[in-house]
């Protein structure tokens, strides 16, 4: 799945988006440090220590899976009102939309098809590895487009029981993780983090995620860059007419 950058690219997209009416983004862009956070929410639990089904409301592989967001509303139906929140938790909630979104279609149309366990090219653990591989040199892609105010602004958000199922400590600890490495002269962990997950040797992996070629030959050669910009596309539509349906309290 797209790691915290990515779905931090997403929020000033968001608010450009035609797709949502314009006082749903001027809603999110007064509760902006809110929207922020929502978007990298779900991927708390690498805090919490609950599973990613707790906090993401799918399973992978997604056989045939209910769109996340509909699984959490029946679970936690007053989120779905948003005119009845807090201005900030609203916010918040459409951000984490965006980020069910972006993941759940992340494993449909990338993970699955090209990597999932019913390919057959090389062993599924080698899948896997490359799979890391993709989702760390599009990380470095998206973190260097990232807005220079943006951590700062992140590290404002102040949670305040917007969510039933984590704690805000947890929420505010995710929250300066990755703020902190948008700090000046920060460096990202993701390579890092990657290679500690899969027991792998960060430097080879490191290697292989900034080598160009070594990319082409291992990873491109299975999936496009017109692919990854198909799925973005798709995304950022489909993020932008779900926040549009929770504003109009169709859910």
């Amino acid at each position: 799945m797209p790691t915290p950058f990515t779905h931090l690219l997403a929020a000033p997209a968001l608010l450009d988006a035609t797709d949502i009416p314009p006082t749903a983004r001027q809603r999110l862009a007064a509760e902006w440090p809110a929207f922020l956070l929502g978007n990298i929410a779900p991927d708390v639990q690498t805090i919490s220590g609950q599973t990613r089904e707790a906090t993401h409301f799918f399973p992978v592989p997604l056989d045939d899976a209910p769109p996340a967001h509909t699984v959490m509303f029946a679970r936690y139906p007053a989120l779905a009102r948003p005119h009845r929140l807090p201005a900030a938790q609203m916010a918040f909630l459409a951000g984490y939309l965006a980020h069910l979104a972006f993941d759940q279609l992340w494993i449909a149309e990338i993970f699955a098809p090209v990597f999932g366990p019913e390919q057959t090219w090389a062993s599924f653990g080698e899948r896997l590895y490359l799979h890391n591989a993709l989702r760390a040199w599009v990380d470095a892609v998206d973190v260097a487009q990232l807005p220079a105010p943006l951590g700062p602004a992140l590290h404002t958000a102040r949670p305040e029981q917007w969510l039933p199922f984590v704690q805000d400590d947890d929420l505010a600890r995710w929250r300066d993780r990755v703020a902190d490495q948008l700090a000046p002269g920060a460096v990202s962990h993701t390579i890092a983090v990657f290679a500690e997950r899969m027991n792998a040797d960060p430097h080879a992996f490191a290697a292989l995620v900034n080598s160009l070629g070594e990319m082409d030959g291992r990873v491109f050669v299975h999936v496009s860059r017109e692919q990854l910009a198909r799925y973005r596309t798709l995304a950022l539509a489909e993020s932008a007419q779900l926040i549009r349906d929770y504003w109009d309290e169709k859910f």
